[in-house]
């Protein structure tokens, strides 16, 4: 099979591939263990009632939840939080935990929904708004409604998210247009089929359908920049409620939005009036992330026992020079530590694969940087116009971290997870892909297509290791306990 052919089933392929392992994870994942998953349920469970803005308890925000799915969480969790006592916190990104027991899970599996309810708070979810969630909230009530076990109210929701989130994949790859000659596929390829993407596409979380919106966001932006044109009404208004859902979700992430203005950077076009509609839905992403903050300005937000809001800003207003270079420091670290642990990692993000496997994903990752097509950038102020757009939301998750998750005064951050950077990795590629011009056609091709599937047979033992991560055991093994 040629390359073209592939290319024009490239969809397809994924959608095969996306699928079958996200399938197996929401079975093999142990309940509630992929990121935050206790809280996102909470937030999913508590806006599918109608709890749109969180209640405010004692010290801090949530909402009343079903009491028997609170303490299939809560008993889940007080096993994970076992491990990192065990554990100790010395080494805690590279960890060995697990694993769940069958007699543990077992005592568990059979809860169902109590029919009362219990306050519970969860600050760090609090603040997000619904429309992420849908996927989760009609799970949710559909499982409540059937009075299914808790966790196979949860392997429903999973699925639901995990359906979404590859939809939207396979739609952002039906969407992409012919770069340098080839697919732009290739360019959002190695997002999709990233490990660490689709166990988050197979979780109970607002992440599964943000990473396919991201998605969504780079193929129209390809679609129009290989067409040498501006964008339509209808791909305007398309981008900006794309936009104002990732911005609305993690406010720094509204800077993406400065995409919105690319196109007619790269096009000679009608002099200030080409800049109305983009203009218009910029000002458009902003007001709705900044009014969906402050309906929700009372609600707070977690931080760090070592950290001091306060203090830490107070210091920022005295120190600039200081702030900046610790915020900055902190990016560039992080850099690495997403190349170490954020392309390959489940649980909550400090659960790593083998060292060849993550040595040979890596060497896929640039492989296809490497022969990938070019995004159509033609001017220098385009590529500073796509850079801010990955830049910016990448310092304010810094300041954000640096804020709330840092002790005053420290000369670095704390607290960026490298989940947070993934929504700006198709850009990151855009700008990345096809910059060196290495062999000629044929082995641009062959080596294109040889690191497509290294990169996807890697992604299908995903799901062994999820299995060996939480239980110890062998994937046919880890199925069988959780099919009971």
């Amino acid at each position: 099979m040629g390359l073209e052919r592939i290319e024009r089933w490239l969809p397809q392929i994924y959608l095969a591939v996306a699928l079958a392992v996200t399938a197996t994870l929401c079975l093999v994942t142990a309940p509630f263990f992929a990121p935050d998953e206790p809280n996102q349920s909470c937030r999913a469970i508590a806006l599918s009632h109608g709890g749109l803005i969180a209640e405010m308890g004692p010290v801090e925000a949530g909402a009343r939840i079903d009491a028997g799915a609170f303490r299939a969480m809560d008993e889940m969790s007080d096993i994970r939080m076992r491990w990192e006592k065990e554990r100790g916190t010395k080494n805690v990104h590279d960890r060995p935990w697990g694993p769940v027991t069958d007699a543990e899970q077992r005592g568990l599996a059979g809860m169902r929904w109590a029919r009362k309810t219990v306050f519970v708070p969860f600050s760090n979810t609090a603040a997000y708004p619904p429309m992420l969630y849908l996927p989760a909230m009609a799970g949710w009530r559909a499982a409540e409604s059937l009075n299914l076990t808790i966790f196979w109210s949860l392997r429903l929701v999973r699925l639901l998210c995990a359906l979404t989130a590859v939809g939207l994949g396979w739609w952002a790859l039906r969407m992409c247009p012919a770069l340098d000659r080839r697919s732009a596929g290739w360019m959002l390829l190695p997002f999709l089929l990233l490990p660490s993407t689709l166990f988050l596409n197979a979780s109970c979380s607002q992440d599964a359908a943000l990473l396919g919106v991201a998605a969504l966001i780079a193929a129209t932006l390809s679609r129009v920049l290989a067409a040498g044109r501006e964008f339509t009404v209808g791909e305007l208004a398309a981008m900006a409620a794309m936009l104002a859902m990732c911005g609305a979700a993690r406010p720094p992430n509204a800077a993406i939005a400065l995409v919105l203005f690319l196109p007619g950077v790269e096009t000679a076009g009608r002099g200030w009036r080409r800049w109305i509609g983009p203009a218009t839905a910029f000002a458009a992403v902003v007001a709705v992330c900044g009014a969906w903050r402050y309906a929700v300005r009372d609600v707070g937000f977690e931080w760090s026992d070592e950290a001091e809001p306060e203090l830490q800003a107070a210091f920022l207003r005295a120190h600039p020079l200081a702030s900046a270079w610790a915020m900055v420091h902190g990016t560039v670290a992080e850099v690495r530590d997403f190349a170490q642990r954020g392309v390959y990692v489940v649980g909550w993000n400090d659960l790593l694969p083998h060292h060849g496997a993550a040595a040979v994903l890596v060497v896929c990752l640039a492989a296809m940087l490497l022969f990938g097509p070019r995004v159509v950038i033609r001017t220098g102020r385009g590529w500073a116009v796509l850079s801010l757009a990955v830049a910016l939301p990448l310092l304010g998750i810094s300041l954000a971290e640096y804020v709330i998750w840092t002790p005053p005064g420290f000369g670095t951050v704390y607290g960026i997870q490298p989940r947070y950077w993934l929504p700006m990795m198709p850009l990151a590629t855009m700008l990345a892909m096809g910059r060196l011009r290495i062999g000629g056609e044929q082995l641009r091709a062959w080596g294109l297509l040889a690191a497509a599937t290294g990169l996807a047979a890697l992604a299908c033992t995903l799901p062994w290791f999820a299995a060996h991560a939480f239980y110890r055991e062998g994937l046919a093994r880890v199925l069988e306990l959780n099919l009971r």
